[in-house]
């Protein structure tokens, strides 16, 4: 079993937000259904959510209208749509992951560098940190509106190295989902996998 001692010897620990340090694909599931029904396309599942999870909203989109042969819509719309649903109706209802997000507050309090690397976008990225009280806990924050290719390309976690002024090498990155891993792979920094707010991993090296 990794240990703190072990965790918190890393230079700069990066977080992705959603099903790592926040419990939010259950709302985010529930934005996405009531844009499904809208637009008669089939509902999503938790299992479709948990498999693509670290991808961007417009992405998911496109990608599911393109799966269901669905061409006529116009995916940015939507994709838009679903993001004004979660925000005004669910968003608030998401949870914290209180031992991930122990984890990094510790090693805020330890004076380690430490970031968010999201496929989220950035208002709902600051509006759930501080919710939680984790705002003012990380150095940076690389969400998915402020990156050329999204997960799952280097991209986000290399920008937040890049702002934590710490080399790719040096860094740990907490991750739920096999997208975001081959990020970090990519990014050939280190992992460490979580599922339902536990670490379900040893290191995964680069």
């Amino acid at each position: 079993m990794v240990s703190f001692d072990e965790i918190f010897a890393f230079k700069g620990i990066i977080f992705d937000l959603d099903g790592t340090l926040v419990n939010s694909e259950p709302s985010h599931l529930l934005a996405w259904n009531e844009v499904c029904k809208k637009y008669n396309l089939p509902l999503m599942t938790l299992e479709f959510m948990q498999h693509i999870g670290g991808v961007s909203t417009a992405n998911i989109c496109k990608m599911y209208c393109k799966e269901h042969h669905r061409d006529d819509l116009d995916t940015d719309k939507v994709a838009k749509e679903k993001i004004e649903i979660y925000k005004q109706k669910f968003m608030l209802d998401v949870q914290m992951n209180t031992h991930i997000s122990s984890i990094l507050i510790k090693a805020h309090e330890k004076g380690i560098k430490t970031s968010i690397a999201t496929g989220s976008q950035l208002p709902e990225t600051k509006f759930l940190l501080e919710k939680h009280g984790l705002l003012d806990k990380v150095d940076a924050i690389v969400s998915s509106d402020q990156v050329k290719h999204c997960k799952p390309a280097p991209d986000t976690y290399l920008l937040a190295a890049e702002r934590l002024g710490v080399e790719p090498k040096n860094c740990l990155v907490f991750e739920d989902t096999p997208i975001g891993l081959q990020g970090i792979k990519a990014a050939k920094m280190t992992a460490l996998q979580v599922f339902q707010d536990k670490i379900i991993s040893d290191f995964i090296r680069p």
